[in-house]
């Protein structure tokens, strides 16, 4: 477990100073996300009669558990064709592909971390160009020392339906391995359904005070945002280290002052 985790992001006056007053963080939703397959699921189809089977009944018990108020009676006949021709099943589970997304989409946020203060791509993507900021975070409290390391995987992975759980969440291509990904996974307090996930509210997440150990500014920053930063940080009396991005003179790498 890393003991720092980095946030790049554009630096927005508004959520800056939200951060420092209010203690918070503004999570996104999976939808929002620049790779087309982040967080979607793809389910594996049955390929004998008792996964078949298997498969049916899970899609009885979601039933069940959504749609109360149908009768076990009416169920079953609904069940019936799923039964019978497995290329129901099929699409069935392709349906159910998208609305689970859905579903993931509505009820988690996500905050994207990294253990790299210093990745030229991760600043030039995230941090609009070199002229954001880079928020550093102690990682041994919660809530961000219960963020989940990325797996980046060669092949794009299919699930078992009944068994899937946060996976989808944090299984990426091995193209975005450079990045060291970390994921802080919370629920959207209307939709959220576990009682021990953390929490967020129109997609702000409450960290502790002192949480922020400092604020790195991007080295193509201008002038007046360097003053602007440092001026709602001594005027809000926060407690983090301001910290300056530079370009190497002789190599193409970022470094951390101090």
């Amino acid at each position: 477990m890393a003991r720092r985790f980095f946030h790049y992001q554009k630096f927005v006056a508004d959520y800056f100073k939200d951060l420092l007053t209010n203690h918070r963080v503004k999570l996104s939703r999976p939808d929002s996300f620049n790779d087309p397959w982040d967080c979607r699921l793809r389910f594996l189809n049955p390929r004998n009669r008792a996964e078949s089977k298997r498969v049916v009944e899970w899609f009885v018990e979601m039933h069940r558990k959504h749609y109360p108020q149908v009768s076990e009676e009416e169920r079953s006949k609904l069940a019936a064709p799923l039964k019978a021709d497995p290329t129901k099943q099929f699409a069935a589970l392709r349906k159910m592909e998208t609305g689970m997304y859905d579903e993931i989409c509505r009820r988690y946020r996500v905050y994207c971390l990294t253990e790299r203060p210093c990745s030229a791509l991760m600043w030039s993507h995230y941090a609009e160009g070199h002229t954001g900021i880079c928020l550093e975070f102690d990682a041994e409290n919660l809530p961000f020392g219960a963020a989940t390391q990325v797996v980046y995987r060669s092949q794009y992975p299919a699930y078992d339906a009944v068994t899937v759980g946060y996976e989808p969440l944090v299984d990426k291509s091995e193209d975005w391995a450079y990045e060291r990904e970390w994921r802080l996974i919370a629920e959207e307090r209307s939709y959220a359904l576990s009682p021990d996930s953390a929490k967020t509210d129109n997609d702000f997440l409450a960290v502790p005070p002192g949480a922020l150990k400092s604020v790195i500014i991007g080295c193509l920053a201008s002038p007046e945002r360097r003053n602007e930063i440092r001026a709602l940080m001594e005027g809000l009396s926060s407690s983090a280290v301001l910290r300056q991005a530079e370009t190497a003179k002789e190599t193409y790498q970022v470094s951390v002052t101090p």
